[in-house]
């Protein structure tokens, strides 16, 4: 697939088949994401495969800790966690004065592996409400760094349309 193909065919994936992806090919995506721009050359991220278990557990903690939110997504996210067999889970792991610039390649690291997984036809989901559970997270997985953000990854068990962007001349600055 073409590069261009990749980015205009992506979509956020929430219902997935019950497949475990070989762990090379999850392997092989971290080090996709490995090549994407860093600021300084920090690569500021460190990256966990989650077993099944770890995982699940991560969507029980979000369950608990956001059900009794009005409004929040975090249950419902769960759930998409939950029904999900892989998951990457993403660290920040630098304590230098750019924190703001290693997110953003943090970022640009989280969209490789993304594109990458798209590319070989798999869905993904970018999981943001993991922020809501860091502490849980950083005990869950007994790792000491701070945890980002998650990736899910499967076989589609849905084919999304493309979701509404803004218009070009609503974003362009003139």
């Amino acid at each position: 697939m073409e590069t261009k193909d990749s980015i205009y065919s992506r979509r956020s994936i929430r219902k997935y088949k019950n497949t475990i992806i070989d762990e090379n090919i999850l392997i092989e995506a971290i080090k996709a994401g490995t090549k994407a721009p860093s600021a300084h050359n920090y690569q500021p991220w460190k990256f966990k495969i989650l077993s099944i278990k770890e995982k699940d557990i991560i969507a029980d903690e979000l369950i608990n800790k956001t059900k009794d939110i009005q409004g929040s997504t975090g249950p419902h996210t769960a759930e998409i966690i939950k029904n999900c067999p892989n998951s990457i889970m993403i660290y920040y792991d630098d304590n230098n004065e750019n924190r703001d610039l290693n997110i953003i390649s943090i970022g640009a690291c989280i969209e490789n592996i993304i594109l990458y997984l798209n590319d070989l036809g798999y869905g993904t989901l970018w999981v943001g409400n993991t922020n809501d559970i860091k502490e849980e997270i950083i005990k869950i997985t007994n790792v000491n760094a701070e945890p980002i953000s998650m990736i899910l990854v499967g076989e589609k068990d849905q084919d999304p349309h493309e979701r509404p962007r803004k218009e070009l001349e609503d974003v362009i600055i003139k």
